[in-house]
């Protein structure tokens, strides 16, 4: 693998046409703690969690081999301390001297993650405050009713 591909600032994974790791960057290896040689020949199963190991199985697969290429595939990666690291995949099928090959390039979201959780906790704050401003609002018209009321006896006391 040449240096440029080696340091680029995303993992890249070469696999088999079995799903078996052929080639891993240095990047990836970094980001999951692993020496190449413990990777090299293993089934990418054994970097995923095991709900990404199913989803892997049910989708990228099929997906490969009708369109030639994935997008944007999430998935989470388990590093060899057992971190887990949530990524979106891209992936390409060549065929190389004849054999098919698994190319994908894998960005770490960390911070997407953390802008979901964000947008959530201020979609839930609206809604509570739309809530509230119902509640206020109602409190408010019945406020204002009984104010009307309360007027209506007191221009009925002038007027007697």
């Amino acid at each position: 693998m040449d240096d440029k591909l080696n340091r680029i600032p995303c993992g890249y994974l070469s696999l088999s046409h079995e799903n078996r790791i052929l080639a891993v960057n240095q990047t990836l290896l970094d980001l999951l703690c692993y020496d190449h040689h413990v990777l090299r020949g293993q089934p990418v199963d054994f970097i995923l969690t095991s709900s990404s190991r199913m989803f892997f199985r049910i989708y990228f697969t099929p997906l490969i081999l009708l369109n030639t290429k994935v997008d944007e595939m999430f998935l989470t990666l388990q590093t060899s301390l057992g971190t887990e690291i949530p990524v979106l995949l891209n992936a390409v099928r060549r065929d190389i001297d004849g054999i098919a090959h698994h190319e994908c390039v894998l960005f770490p979201i960390h911070r997407q993650r953390e802008y979901e959780q964000r947008i959530n906790q201020a979609e839930a704050a609206a809604v509570n405050a739309r809530h509230q401003l119902k509640f206020i609002l109602a409190e408010l018209e019945d406020k204002k009713q009984s104010l009307a009321h309360l007027e209506a006896q007191i221009n009925d006391m002038k007027n007697q």
